[in-house]
């Protein structure tokens, strides 16, 4: 049995996803699909609509047979971060084909990811202040390859590109762009009958016009948020919560907070004493240095309280974490046992709460916190083992 891999999010997993899992193991002639997945918080560090439980079993349903949590310390990051925890897991159960939907599928990823890498490294935009990293990162892929590289899936295979190639795994995983279809990555309008983007359908569900949402999703999914998702809305519930986390604690504490260095842990207490409301720091937090996405992800550190040491000593401890299999997943596993370079963890230990899986478990429980009364009670990390989806 061979495996193709696919890097997701599924917030929420809708008939894009099902197309791209369908074409990857018909494009790839594999036998399984092993999806790598963001646990409960996401990659701009907002929370995931509905949890990773209720997102890994629609998958599984819909024919991926395994499911992997992407660690906190990657799923949380900035993209070429985020691209290198995915494909080192995904190397690590010996997938031999990556596929991704990219904005231009025709692009030979690898090869532009060689030619910039050494014009990234000598660049000298990267000591100025007047704009941010991703713009001036764009900006030398421009100037060495003579291609734009702007959209998010076209930036996300770059990353994947860079990070199989910094891996030292191009002979290991071969790399295979498929053409996203008919709904950009964050078109927030719905201009096709079956497919539209995330971005847009997560709009139906906080607008409340969950009725089309059987439309473009697996029906027991779209009877789920028919409830109007399982968190509350992120920074409108979280806001004062923050504000009692950095207003009560001394900016020497704060700097410990991943990346919340450079002045910028200044600078957020002074705005967050200023502003009344989230909208309002929201202007006032911005900056020409950094891009909201990255900021974003910050307040989420500042809210989980995770530190520098606690990022890096996470990185030099990397797993698998399984959250669910087909019975064709188990086989592949069973196959597969001897050959996978990483521990595999399926069901949480007592040695876990503060050890390898510490980050993960903080962010479950303040997501546990954060659901709507009728899913608080839902345990995100303790008493769960990977699913087993048997079939018909």
């Amino acid at each position: 049995m061979e495996a193709v891999g696919l890097i997701t999010e599924y917030n929420p997993f809708h008939n894009g996803h099902i197309h791209h899992l369908q074409t990857a193991k018909k494009a790839s002639g594999a036998d399984v699909v092993i999806a790598i997945m963001s646990g409960n918080f996401v990659q701009r560090g907002e929370p995931a609509i509905v949890d990773k439980w209720i997102r890994a079993d629609t998958a599984l349903q819909a024919g991926v047979d395994i499911v992997l949590e992407l660690p906190f310390q990657y799923a949380v990051q900035a993209a070429h971060i985020f691209a290198k925890g995915a494909v080192q897991s995904l190397a690590a159960m010996q997938v031999k084909t990556l596929v991704f939907g990219a904005e231009h599928a025709e692009l030979d990823f690898l090869t532009l990811a060689k030619q910039a890498k050494d014009s990234l490294q000598a660049s000298q935009k990267f000591t100025s202040f007047n704009e941010t990293y991703a713009t001036s990162f764009n900006q030398v892929i421009y100037e060495q390859t003579g291609i734009k590289i702007q959209q998010p899936n076209d930036m996300l295979a770059f990353a994947y590109a860079t990070a199989i190639n910094d891996l030292g795994l191009t002979e290991q995983i071969q790399l295979q762009p498929i053409q996203r279809i008919k709904a950009g990555y964050h078109d927030q309008k719905i201009q096709d009958k079956t497919i539209a983007s995330a971005s847009a359908l997560r709009a139906l569900v906080e607008t409340g016009k969950v009725a089309e949402l059987a439309n473009y999703l697996p029906e027991s999914l779209a009877k789920e948020l028919a409830l109007g998702g399982q968190v509350e809305p992120f920074m409108d519930f979280w806001f004062d919560y923050l504000k009692y986390k950095v207003l009560t604690t001394p900016v020497a504490e704060l700097e410990k907070i991943y990346q919340l260095g450079d002045g910028l842990a200044y600078r957020l207490k002074k705005m967050l004493t200023i502003s009344i409301s989230w909208s309002e720091f929201q202007q006032a937090f911005k900056s020409k240095r950094y891009t909201w996405a990255r900021l974003q992800r910050t307040l989420l550190y500042v809210l989980l309280n995770i530190t520098t040491e606690e990022m890096m000593d996470a990185w030099q401890t990397p797993y698998l974490r399984i959250l669910g299999t087909t019975v064709s997943g188990r086989q592949y596993l069973k196959q597969e046992r001897e050959n996978i370079t990483l521990p595999v963890i399926n069901r949480v230990t007592k040695a876990d709460v503060h050890g390898r899986l510490k980050l993960d478990i903080r962010a479950g429980q303040v997501y546990q916190q954060m659901s709507k009364p009728y899913a608080q009670k839902l345990e995100q990390d303790f008493k769960r083992q990977a699913l087993l989806i048997k079939g018909e």
